[in-house]
């Protein structure tokens, strides 16, 4: 269904561009309803915000300005200029937050960033987790680099993989 001026739809089925200027390329049930809005292809996926993407996989969402969730499945990049790259049930909704791969991830903190892994959690501003299993970086410009179970909590402060362990 093409329904927004000067959208396209250009293959696929039950496909939706409504937005100004949106596309969607192909795959199923995707729908473009943001201004400028691009779906390249998958099924089920959605671009809401102005200038949003999701370039395939499936059930995902870009729903903020300059989003992007770039495949991977129930996937969700909410933050202004956040970006998505890959996995399954991830969010990136802090503004211009990063969540690449992994699983059930959060990158919540403004430029925070959460690189792959298994329920880790990025909430500070500037703050990183780069893999490992359940860490946490709450800390302003904070980081842990794998493990299971850190957490880095203070301002500064840097975890470098083990267990259990707290900065």
């Amino acid at each position: 269904t093409i329904s927004g001026p000067h959208s396209a739809v250009t293959g696929g089925e039950f496909n939706t561009a409504s937005g100004f200027k949106s596309v969607v390329s192909g795959g199923s049930n995707n729908t473009a309803s943001g201004l400028v809005s691009v779906v390249s292809g998958g099924s089920n996926n959605e671009a809401s915000g102005f200038a949003s993407s999701v370039s395939g996989g499936g059930s995902n969402k870009a729903s903020n300005q300059i989003s992007s969730v770039s495949g991977g499945l129930y996937n969700t990049a909410s933050g202004l200029v956040s970006a998505m790259n890959g996995g399954y049930n991830n969010t990136a909704s802090g503004g211009a937050s990063v969540a690449s791969g992994g699983f059930n991830n959060e990158a919540s903190g403004i430029s925070s960033a959460v690189n792959g892994g298994n329920g880790n959690t990025a909430s500070e501003v500037d703050s990183v987790v780069n893999g490992g299993r359940y860490n946490a970086a709450s800390g302003w410009l904070s980081t842990v680099n794998g493990g299971y179970q850190n957490e880095a909590t203070g301002a500064h402060s840097t975890v470098i993989g083990g267990k259990d362990n707290i900065a």
